[in-house]
């Protein structure tokens, strides 16, 4: 469970790593660092899909029947 948080939180991390290359990227990388800032940003998005739809759902009970 705690595994699943922590995946979720490295991809919020890489999606404002991929923005921040996204936005002031050129003086680190470059004229051409929007194909790179995508990538970040994709890789960020798939980290946060595979941590589980879990996270955002209500924890149910355990005294509900």
């Amino acid at each position: 469970m705690r595994w699943q948080y922590a995946s979720f939180a490295l991809g919020i991390l890489v999606c404002l790593i991929g923005a921040l290359v996204m936005v002031a990227g050129e003086s680190i990388l470059g004229e051409n660092h929007t194909g790179i800032a995508t990538v970040i940003g994709i890789v960020g998005i798939g980290l946060i899909a595979t941590s589980g739809p879990g996270l955002l759902k209500p924890k149910k009970s355990k005294k509900e029947t």
